[in-house]
């Protein structure tokens, strides 16, 4: 019976060549992984070099750009876009904005101005559909009711008169408040019609309307049910 081979070794490494090439691979990936990284982070390549805005233009735009203070140079990754929107949101004309990476080197500011439908009386300030004065950067457009109201008494001023029939709505120059259950309408006539808070505000225009038939210097709609009429003209 003939004794075992036993084979030979010389110390040599045993690790296959496909072990070899998949550690190769994953150094490889790591280098590139890295430099990525680098390159978007940290490198110019990737940097600010130009901030547009959208939505306005002339002075407002240059107000917007002026408030962002975005840096130019700083890598797009590291843009501080919620800080950008803050600032410019302290803009009280603005209503909304965001701020948009525009690779490879360029910032976005999309802005959208609140809309003015009527203006404050005294302060010439805009106001807007939820009932929200702000200094407009432009002229406002002609027309507009003026609004005497302020804080509570402005939110519900500005939501009775977006509720008014478009007809009722044209005999209308101006709207006051004192407070959310006091408000009050004056007429192209000169005439104040006494609304009150703006519940029951469809009956409300049904019965001022009929009211209006008759020449009064004050109408009270506030009880709708029970509605009156003061200082009667003849004719």
């Amino acid at each position: 019976m003939s004794a075992p081979v036993i084979p030979l070794t010389n110390g040599a490494s045993t690790k296959s060549p496909r072990r070899s090439w998949r550690g190769l691979s994953a150094l490889v990936l790591v280098l590139i992984a890295t430099a990525v990284v680098w390159l978007v982070w940290s490198s110019s390549v990737f940097a600010v070099r130009d901030v547009r805005v959208i939505g306005v233009t002339g002075s407002p735009a240059t107000s917007v750009l002026a408030s962002a203070a975005v840096p130019v140079g700083v890598p797009l990754a590291q843009l501080d876009a919620d800080g950008a929107a803050a600032r410019i949101l302290n803009l009280t004309w603005v209503n909304a904005v965001e701020v948009r990476r525009g690779w490879p080197n360029e910032v976005i500011l999309a802005v959208e101005p609140r809309v003015a439908i009527a203006t404050q009386l005294g302060t010439g300030r805009g106001v807007d559909a939820s009932g929200l004065a702000f200094d407009s950067p432009l002229p406002l457009a002609k027309g507009l009711p003026a609004i005497d109201a302020d804080d509570f008494g402005l939110v519900a001023a500005v939501t009775i008169w977006q509720s008014l029939p478009a007809d009722l709505r044209g005999k209308i120059v101006g709207v006051s408040a004192s407070t959310r259950d006091d408000v009050e309408l004056v007429l192209k006539s000169g005439s104040k019609v006494r609304w009150g808070s703006s519940e029951q505000g469809a009956l409300k225009a049904q019965v001022l309307s009929a009211l209006l038939q008759r020449r009064a210097g004050f109408y009270d709609v506030s009880a709708p049910e029970l509605p009156t009429t003061q200082q009667e003209k003849a004719g």
